[in-house]
């Protein structure tokens, strides 16, 4: 009986964001229905336009508590940091994701991690991930957890993927012809460049500017070594180079250099 009564509500969920199509209620219909379906802590959607900020499009809080929300930090900035975001500006298939799946290899040790995400999103993160036509914006949707999530989560959400993909499709189709809801996406490493660029323009070699990049966003020494096709021992000496020029010994002290430099670009 209880399985039928679930059932029922999650039908009565469906109906309700078919219904919201092209409508206001529509991301928050759609994250009660698949929070019916699938545990999670936390939810927010988002449309990256054409200057490549985020801009919200719903957010969700399963345990309704008074904290602040991380978002304004998030859209101040540190979504320039964000794996899934730059691995959809990478060209990622539209789909559904695992933090892990895009992450880089030390992400979990980065200063974002520490400082950040665990606190504003959790242990876990999957990610429902979109390219919009015709202007070729990205729509994402963040599920945020405070514990892994389960094979059967895994499951679950995998199987509804491309409904959940063909329904979204159809409601930012809606939006887009409506005047004034341009979703064109933008150029997101260049924004990268240019809040580093704040502290370290004049400092940095081009060289040393690409691989505090990829450090603030977690990669090791060994993963930069690859992406740019050079040594470790290389990364290693690049690495303390733009340290030494930026008068500072970790990465705590180079992501807060960021972090200021993201507020004076703001300004």
């Amino acid at each position: 009986m209880d399985r039928l009564f679930t059932e029922v509500a999650m039908h009565q969920a469906l109906a309700r964001v078919i219904d919201q199509l092209g409508g206001s209620r529509f991301w928050r219909n759609l994250i009660l229905l698949l929070n019916e379906m699938v545990p999670f802590d936390n939810a927010l959607a988002v449309l990256v336009g054409q200057d490549g900020v985020p801009g919200v499009l719903e957010e969700f809080d399963a345990g309704g508590t008074d904290k602040p929300s991380p978002v304004p930090l998030y859209l101040n900035g540190l979504y320039l940091l964000d794996p899934f975001l730059q691995a959809a500006h990478d060209g990622l298939a539209d789909g559904l994701y695992r933090l892990e799946e895009v992450a880089p290899d030390l992400f979990r040790q980065s200063e974002y991690f520490l400082s950040y995400f665990r606190d504003a999103v959790g242990v876990d993160e999957l990610q429902l991930i979109l390219k919009v036509a015709p202007a070729g914006g990205v729509v994402s949707l963040s599920l945020g957890a405070k514990a892994r999530f389960d094979v059967e989560t895994l499951g679950r959400l995998s199987v509804c993927a491309p409904w959940l993909i063909a329904t979204i499709r159809q409601h930012v189709a809606r939006l887009a012809t409506e005047p004034g809801k341009s979703v064109e996406s933008g150029d997101l490493s260049g924004r990268v460049e240019r809040a580093l660029a704040g502290f370290g323009a004049e400092l940095l070699s081009e060289r040393e500017m690409a691989i505090a990049r990829l450090v603030l966003r977690g990669n090791s020494s060994k993963a930069i070594a690859e992406r740019l096709a050079i040594s470790p021992e290389t990364v290693k000496v690049h690495r303390r180079n733009l340290y030494n020029k930026l008068g500072i010994s970790t990465q705590p002290e180079l992501f807060s250099l960021f972090i200021q430099a993201l507020g004076h670009e703001a300004a």
